[in-house]
């Protein structure tokens, strides 16, 4: 039998809501974004925050221009063009893990091969369909590119454990613990990844759990939002280190006075030194960048003679 009105229209009603609150939190946070990350030079860290602040709309729009004609049957052709977008957004965001690109390249085939439906099917609420039926193969391996992705997750939840275990051991009391925690924006940190592994482990055990469950939308919608915080907290963090050594690999040195609460004169026109990275972890010796910089006045003669006493 058809989906009746109130059924239909409550579908709507949930995916216009959703868009709504994407949207909401865009127009909310959109000030931010322009005083904060428009100044800043093209880095990684601007680069990302683009992506993932852009990239969930793009797909909660398509995603909801593919669904919704399952439900409201009107033509074929709605649900045939969002087909290759889906595949290449998917495989940027929720299935970024490189082995299930070659899963999603073989099933594109398969699902640009659409076909009219039957009386029955079209009775059912579906507005088309794809000739064939994945292969075991396939599905085997999708089964296994989900236990590897749960796995990735888990050695990552370790990692992180790890680094919190080994930073924050000798901090003394629960209150500055957690003050530590939100200073270097730790609750962000542990809640990405706990909901990536929930999110994984959906994904491995796809058939028990379903294909679409609570961990892996709060993947697509909420992990990009907290990314995106993390990324600002590490730009604004007060943490000297940190602003020397993480935010200049993602950023351009941040200024105190741009969005921060150090009014210290002293550093008001010269930005915060960055630490120069001649590889992977490997910092630049700093008598490499002292003899950049030049002899004192007077050329080398001046030095010599400085070295042996003598006046000038």
């Amino acid at each position: 039998m058809s989906l009746t009105p109130e059924e239909i229209s409550e579908i709507i009603s949930s995916f216009s809501g959703s868009l709504r609150t994407e949207f909401y939190y865009y127009l909310t946070t959109i000030p931010m974004e322009v005083r904060i990350m428009w100044p800043r030079k093209w880095h990684w860290g601007k680069v990302l925050f683009l992506v993932n602040r852009y990239l969930p709309m793009l797909l909660e729009g398509e995603f909801t221009s593919s669904f919704l004609p399952r439900f409201v049957p009107s033509s074929i052709k709605p649900s045939t063009q969002p087909f290759p977008a889906s595949t290449v957004i998917q495989l940027r965001t929720r299935d970024s893990h490189w082995e299930r690109i070659w899963y999603k390249l073989a099933i594109l085939r398969k699902q640009r091969a659409v076909v009219p439906l039957s009386a029955v099917e079209r009775e059912l609420g579906y507005a088309c369909t794809w000739r064939g039926q994945i292969s075991s193969a396939n599905a085997k391996g999708y089964a296994i590119a989900g236990y590897v992705g749960l796995a990735k997750a888990l050695c990552i939840f370790a990692l992180v454990l790890y680094i919190f275990l080994v930073r924050y051991r000798k901090q003394a009391g629960a209150f500055k613990l957690l003050h530590v925690l939100r200073r270097d924006s730790g609750v962000y940190i542990l809640s990405v990844v706990g909901i990536r592994l929930g999110a994984a482990a959906g994904l491995a055990f796809w058939p028990k759990v379903g294909m679409y469950n609570i961990p892996g939308q709060l993947q697509i919608v909420v992990v990009p939002v907290l990314a995106n915080r993390l990324l600002l907290n590490i730009w604004r963090t007060e943490d000297p280190e940190v602003r020397k050594t993480v935010s200049s690999i993602l950023f351009d040195p941040p200024r105190p006075e741009e969005d921060s609460e150090d009014d210290d004169e002293e550093f008001g026109d010269r930005p915060i030194e960055m630490v120069r990275y001649e590889g992977l972890g490997r910092w630049r010796a700093p008598a490499a960048r002292e003899e950049s910089e030049g002899t004192p006045q007077g050329g080398t003669g001046a030095t010599q003679a400085a070295e042996n006493g003598e006046g000038v």
